[in-house]
């Protein structure tokens, strides 16, 4: 690390910030037939581009996430000694199909485990670095699908 960054990271005397990062996902919203949920991300990690920031993603966004980090996983193998890629929130078929995936009960349960995903994912040594990663919580513009 250059003193100028080393620098930049000091808030008094010796101090410096540990590094961190937490996602919150909340505000599931009804958009025609699914829901979207808003990640909002705090982090002090330097491989993103602010410290605070929120987009709008739906399940089977994560869906293509959870894919896409396996396959990386998959070119790497020793990467496994770092521990394994978290599950998404599972799908039942009276939440595929019909209203039963517009239920409270099923999006508050689904929210929760997209946000224990998310924050597993985010805080693994290996998939930290995926720049993939990086965009799906960062980048408010894009369609992952």
């Amino acid at each position: 690390m250059t003193d100028k960054k080393a620098a930049n990271k000091r808030i008094e005397g010796d101090y410096q910030e540990p590094e961190y990062i937490s996602i919150v996902v909340s505000d599931p919203t009804r958009v025609d037939e699914f829901i979207s949920y808003k990640i909002t991300t705090s982090t002090t990690f330097p491989e993103y581009k602010e410290r605070e920031f929120t987009v709008r993603r739906r399940y089977k966004e994560f869906v293509v996430l959870r894919e896409h980090l396996k396959h990386k996983l998959s070119e790497k193998p020793k990467a496994i000694k770092f521990g394994e890629l978290a599950p998404l929130p599972g799908n039942n078929l009276s939440s595929l199909f019909g209203q039963g995936r517009f239920e409270a009960e099923f999006i508050e349960e689904r929210r929760k485990g997209l946000e224990q995903f998310l924050n597993s994912v985010a805080n693994h040594n290996f998939f930290r670095f995926v720049p993939f990663l990086h965009r799906f919580l960062q980048e408010k513009d894009v369609n992952f699908l």
